[in-house]
């Protein structure tokens, strides 16, 4: 899965050999090359293992330099895929550093991606030192690269370069349970049959918690929410933590003891793909939604919705219930996370299974910069449910931000 990879976005302008060296470092014609500008349209992902780095994904993107309408929608995509990238590997032609080079080194500086530039097509025209020692102050690390080359050498040149770029800790990702619960612990997990995953499957937020809990050395309990309290009484010692499908949390509670802690998975994402403090924050704007106000439904992947779907039927109807007003309401799915944030009073975001933790913040960022409140499924559902508290117990930081933000609310009313 993409979301737990290293994700390299390779950017440059038209034609400048974008797609050729996608296809060098997989070693598959993953991308269309052509001598025609323009070829590639959309954003194309490839995964592959990068011994001895593991699985890391590809994103060819579309060229810079495209000035024609159609160009316009590349080029947002190609924004979109900055949000992704742990690095950005930005490929030119010898002597040729301009604007469009230039605005995408600097969007890394910003966004603190780390920039590996690859001066392409080589066997055509070498670079001159002088280029060299240019593009030497926007980044470290440049690699030359022509098809012609051996593509084990460049792979061995790549992966060294990757290696010195990332952070020590990069394929480890962070797991908030590191700090809740320890090898032998016990964990129940409430799992209903959620009928958006595929038959005879459990839904990605699920798989992943399970792993999680395995890699602490800790032992996962699996119960259907019917079969919660029966499962409970059957352990010999009391769970560390119950981590429940935000849609019976409620029920869960009330059939769990005081002193166990109790939380929802999407809570739980909430913290290992973003800021939970600030998404505990964006939940107290919630109860001060007016008639008219307009909310932001953002999934990260794109489905087919069902007529009981969460986040298009559920989340609207109880936030309505919720906050006693007519609420409007837009949905975004998959890429597709508006530009334009400022209409929206708040925006609800799903667990983010399928986006890495990057492309996440980089929404939560999008967000705070508008000025417009940001929270998700699990808190969100929690609120609504009235057990918030508790599901943000082993989260203290969160609860504190919540309560303080519930108080200024109460107190400006």
């Amino acid at each position: 899965m993409k979301a737990l990879t290293v994700q390299i976005g390779i950017f440059g302008r038209t034609n400048v050999g974008k797609s050729s060296l996608m296809n060098f470092i997989t070693g598959q014609n993953t991308s269309i090359v052509a001598e025609i500008a323009g070829t590639t349209t959309d954003l194309v992902y490839k995964q592959m293992e990068l011994n001895p780095l593991g699985p890391v994904t590809l994103i060819d993107t579309a060229g810079i330099d495209d000035k024609s309408v159609l160009g316009e929608a590349r080029f947002e995509k190609t924004q979109k895929a900055f949000d992704a990238s742990d690095i950005a590997v930005l490929i030119c032609e010898a002597g040729i550093f301009g604007e469009f080079e230039k605005d995408i080194a600097a969007e890394a500086e910003k966004r603190k991606t780390p920039l590996i530039i690859v001066v392409g097509k080589t066997d055509l025209k070498a670079p001159e030192e002088s280029f060299v020692n240019q593009l030497k102050s926007y980044t470290k690390h440049i690699l030359n690269f022509t098809v012609k080359d051996s593509r084990d050498a460049f792979l061995n040149g790549l992966k060294s370069v990757l290696l010195e770029t990332l952070p020590e800790n990069y394929i480890e990702n962070y797991s908030p349970l590191k700090n809740i619960i320890k090898q032998d612990d016990i964990v129940v997990l409430v799992v209903p049959i959620d009928l958006g995953a595929p038959r005879g499957r459990l839904i990605m937020s699920q798989i992943q918690t399970i792993r999680n809990i395995l890699d602490l050395n800790a032992a996962a309990h699996i119960a259907k929410n019917d079969g919660y309290a029966a499962a409970v009484q059957k352990l010999k010692i009391p769970p560390a933590l119950v981590i429940t499908d935000s849609q019976v949390v409620k029920e869960v509670v009330s059939k769990t003891a005081e002193n166990v802690k109790v939380t929802t998975f999407s809570t739980l994402f909430s913290a290992e793909k973003s800021d939970i403090i600030e998404m505990a924050k964006g939940a107290a704007k919630l109860k001060s939604l007016k008639k008219g106000d307009r909310v932001l439904i953002a999934e990260a992947c794109t489905h087919h919705a069902s007529s009981d779907d969460i986040g298009r039927v559920k989340i609207p109807k109880w936030l309505k219930e919720y906050a006693g007003q007519d609420i409007e309401f837009d949905v975004s799915s998959g890429q597709d996370y508006p530009k334009d944030l400022n209409k929206y009073k708040v925006i609800i975001h799903c667990g983010a299974c399928t986006l890495n933790r990057k492309a996440m913040l980089s929404r939560l960022n999008k967000a705070v910069e508008a000025g417009v409140a940001i929270t998700n499924y699990g808190i969100a559902i929690s609120v609504f449910q009235g057990v918030i508290e508790k599901v943000l117990e082993i989260f203290p930081e969160a609860l504190a931000a919540y309560q303080t933000a519930m108080h200024r609310r109460v107190d400006a009313e």
